[in-house]
């Protein structure tokens, strides 16, 4: 293979990470779909189906800060390869466990434990194929896998649910997780070092940002140094917010189409859809606005101007009446809101390149305990809306209001944060001793 004509293999291993995504997302979405042929069978409430959905993101919570570490120290292959085995494992038990809350609740922790090690896998993983320039696209391709995932997943349901039932329809999405890790053994990873097909050229513009951001920060910089810098605190918690409404979508958003609105399952996609194109926009936004003005600013702009979009948005969609302008409004509000996240991941190899995983660990802790108060809140509050007498379309409309009042939060939260580069907590002592 020449040299002179750089290779592309980055984008390859993009596509497979996105593709891990989708797959985190079939696993996921699944449970959701069958929210309301679960509830039947077993007589559960809103509120107990919101516990079960929490019980995930338990789960999901508990590996996401260590699995970061292990994978920036010893490289997102096993990391990944065994956190999608365990997913398809316990996706195929789900419906064999899980015939009591208490059981279904244990298995969905377990789930979440295994699911809780994709993302800072995947992101470590990207950390070292992608140059810092091109980091806002790659997070989008990345996590437009987390829409497209659902979108097929709802699809998939409304074709399959009426002729095989929901216990079968889980037999059905594990096979997709050991797909994925051949497809993953064939074409990615852990460094580009390792890939017989990435030449000299490639690997040179890859590590073009290791040469530039030595100059602006140090490359020795710890886990602690990452921990104690408030603007990382700020995103993390603004990614809270916005993983807040995105987890209520995930877990709850097709029961508000089905149940809420009384519409079919497949009025429930829409939403993913708009999501799968608008990540890919706000990565091409979060770099086109990092050049334009800089990562301090431009790493932050599509957040708080997203967020913003879907706080309104999701508003507009709960108290209208009129079925076309209610799932033309989530849908929208819904891409807005996939708009923002490749901004967040984006902002690590901007702050702390050589840490993204502890970064997107902290990022997903706090996003986790999102999405554990999210279904939960959700069922509580719609149980409380159903007997005070709301109808339906009402119950479900005080925690799409809920969701407003959070985006807005979070939009908040990522203006105020300060996006400088983290230094190491010696050279600043050092700097302060010399002045």
């Amino acid at each position: 293979m020449s040299d002179s004509k750089r290779t592309n293999v980055r984008w390859a291993v993009a596509v497979v990470l996105s593709l891990s995504y989708m797959v985190m997302f079939l696993g996921r979405t699944v449970f959701s779909v069958s929210g309301p042929s679960i509830m039947k069978e077993y007589g559960w409430t809103s509120t107990q189906f919101g516990y079960a959905s929490t019980a995930f993101f338990i789960g999901y919570m508990i590996s996401m800060i260590p699995s970061g570490a292990i994978a920036d120290k010893y490289g997102a292959t096993k990391v990944l390869i065994i956190s999608l085995l365990l997913s398809g494992i316990f996706t195929f038990f789900t419906p064999i466990i899980g015939i009591s809350i208490g059981l279904m609740i244990l298995v969905r922790v377990f789930e979440g434990i295994a699911q809780g090690c994709i993302v800072p896998g995947a992101m470590s993983n990207l950390g070292r194929w992608i140059p810092k320039k091109e980091s806002g696209i790659a997070c989008g391709l990345v996590q437009a896998g987390c829409p497209l995932g659902s979108a097929i997943t709802i699809y998939l349901a409304a074709a399959l649910l009426p002729i095989i039932g929901w216990k079968k329809l889980f037999f059905v999405y594990a096979l997709f997780f050991p797909i994925w890790c051949i497809i993953w053994a064939l074409i990615g990873k852990s460094d580009p070092s390792e890939h017989k097909k990435v030449n000299k050229a490639e690997l040179a513009y890859i590590h073009q940002k290791e040469k530039v951001q030595a100059v602006v920060m140090n490359t020795d910089i710890t886990k602690s140094d990452v921990l104690r810098t408030p603007a990382v605190w700020f995103m993390c918690l603004s990614y809270a917010c916005a993983t807040y409404m995105y987890f209520f979508c995930t877990t709850w958003l097709p029961n508000y189409f089905i149940i809420g609105r009384g519409m079919k399952i497949s009025a429930g996609a829409v939403p993913y859809i708009v999501g799968f194109f608008t990540y890919f926009i706000g990565g091409f936004v979060a770099d086109a606005a990092s050049n334009k003005f800089g990562d301090k600013i431009g790493r932050k702009l599509v957040q708080v101007v997203g967020m913003i979009g879907a706080a309104v948005l999701i508003f507009l969609g709960a108290s209208a009446t009129n079925p076309t302008i209610v799932i033309a409004a989530v849908s929208l509000s819904y891409g807005f809101l996939c708009l923002t996240m490749s901004g967040y991941f984006s902002v690590a190899p901007s702050i702390c390149p050589t840490l993204a995983g502890v970064y997107a660990g902290l990022a997903g802790v706090l996003g986790s305990i999102a999405g554990i108060l999210a279904p939960t809140i959700t069922g509580i509050v719609v149980d409380a809306g159903l007997k005070a007498g709301a109808n339906n379309a009402t119950a479900y409309g005080y925690a799409l209001w809920i969701c407003a009042g959070i985006c807005a939060l979070g939009s908040i939260l990522a203006l105020v944060a300060k996006l400088d580069p983290i230094k190491h907590r010696a050279v600043e002592e050092d700097k302060i001793v010399k002045d």
